[in-house]
């Protein structure tokens, strides 16, 4: 019987069973601290896209376009982010011209330990994954945040 429990503890233990399932940066993270600051940035930029479409009736294409409607690129780097680290994916709005969907990334500067920052733009949610990491789908993706189309 002792084997037996201690062959499924294993067998739990290598299927990531009972372990520790909290996102990465909980409890402190100084990984995920740092990702605060694109978190700042990515809302930001996801109010100038809407304003952005707002104008123009057409969805910007790159972070660039965003100028005139309160975004610097240059206001955007920090110690772990450039300004080149920013972009959108997957815009979409509804005949009202209200955001319906789209995904805006972070990407931390290939020499920094950060992590890479998602933000549904509709949801306001964020995810995170490991720089040189993909992202799996959202939850709240609902089928679509895992096949960017270049935005921006």
């Amino acid at each position: 019987m002792k084997t037996a429990a201690l062959f499924l503890l294993s067998i739990c233990l290598l299927a990531g069973c009972g372990g520790d399932n909290t996102p990465a940066g909980d409890g402190g993270d100084p990984l995920r601290e740092r990702a605060k600051a694109a978190e700042v940035n990515l809302v930001k930029v996801r109010d100038a896209v809407a304003a952005y479409y707002a104008k123009h009736n057409k969805a910007p294409e790159s972070v660039s376009d965003l100028a005139a409607f309160g975004i610097k690129e240059a206001e955007l780097a920090n110690e772990d982010y450039s300004e080149l680290g920013y972009a959108f994916y997957n815009l979409e709005f509804d005949p009202a011209g209200k955001l319906t969907r789209g995904w805006l990334i972070a990407t931390p500067m290939a020499d920094r330990e950060a992590l890479k920052v998602r933000m549904n733009a509709v949801s306001g949610e964020f995810d995170y994954t490991g720089r040189d990491e993909d992202f799996s789908a959202a939850p709240s993706d609902n089928g679509w945040g895992n096949q960017p189309a270049a935005n921006g």
